[in-house]
């Protein structure tokens, strides 16, 4: 259905533009042939199933694919967020299947427009938990990934009456931040995607079960924060030393905890005086 409407603005564009530059002698034929309207629904379902693929499989994906650039595995800095929903369970519950659904895509969507916004890319969603991924300087650089965690979560309060509307109760969310070297790389046969896989994943989904544990709504781990300025609108609490559930050694924590509604981007003057 796209392609057709776009294929009635290209034929209507091409009477507009022998119209607009008449041809030799003054004419302004207006004629469209059966190969202009071939050629042009051609072009146009081309550009739409591209463009519908490329939102299937996620940002960069498609392009990744047939670049080839991850045929081969390789060794990436990144840093992840993970979002957890609060009570999903339950919500599950009380909702049903269907509604709960519902539910889960608007959350899913709200919560992807302020990491997309901060030059986060949309990994993976799982169950009710939506992981992005910066690769490490990109995520570090003005703390980009510290912003776009804490501008979802005020979306999602913004929004609380209108899911409190529409699904009985506003959605709560937990979020966990963690950096470090994992290997990307293509996966699958019958069904291939573009994994990421390594301890530094891993240890970011602990870190979202230390977010359960101990009742802050965000943890990041010291590892991350030793590499960005923390913005002036978020206060950074140090939790010590948490030994995680499968995880041999303990990892420095830190809590988060935004002390504004929008928290301020450090200018490039205060990242450097810091």
């Amino acid at each position: 259905m796209r392609s057709l409407v776009y294929l009635v603005v290209f034929v209507l564009c091409i009477p507009a533009g022998n119209w607009l530059l008449p041809g030799p002698g003054g004419t302004r034929a207006i004629t469209i042939s059966r190969d202009d309207i071939v050629y042009s629904f051609a072009v146009t379902f081309v550009v739409t199933f591209l463009l519908e693929m490329n939102t299937l499989l996620g940002q960069n994906v498609l392009l990744n694919f047939v670049t080839g650039r991850y045929h081969r595995p390789r060794v990436e800095q990144r840093v992840f967020l993970i979002i957890d929903m609060k009570s999903s369970t339950a919500a599950a519950e009380r909702l049903g299947e269907v509604a709960f659904h519902r539910l889960l895509d608007r959350l899913i969507g709200d919560l992807s427009g302020p990491i997309v916004l901060h030059k986060g890319e949309i990994h993976k969603y799982v169950g009710d938990e939506l992981i992005a991924t910066w690769p490490l300087a990109e995520g570090v650089r003005q703390a980009r990934c510290l912003l776009a965690c804490f501008d979802a979560i005020a979306r999602m309060a913004a929004l609380g009456p209108s899911y409190a509307r529409e699904f009985g109760r506003p959605a709560e969310v937990r979020a966990a931040l963690h950096c470090g070297p994992v290997v990307v790389g293509e996966m699958g046969s019958f069904k291939k995607e573009i994994a990421l896989s390594g301890d530094t994943l891993n240890t970011t989904a602990r870190l979202v079960d230390a977010c359960r544990e101990t009742g802050q709504p965000v943890i990041a781990s010291a590892a991350l924060l030793e590499r960005l300025v923390v913005p002036p609108g978020i206060a950074a609490r140090a939790l010590g030393p948490i030994r995680l559930h499968g995880k041999k050694d303990a990892v420095e924590l830190v809590a988060l905890t935004a002390l504004t509604k929008n928290p301020v981007i450090p200018t490039e003057a205060e990242r450097s005086e810091a």
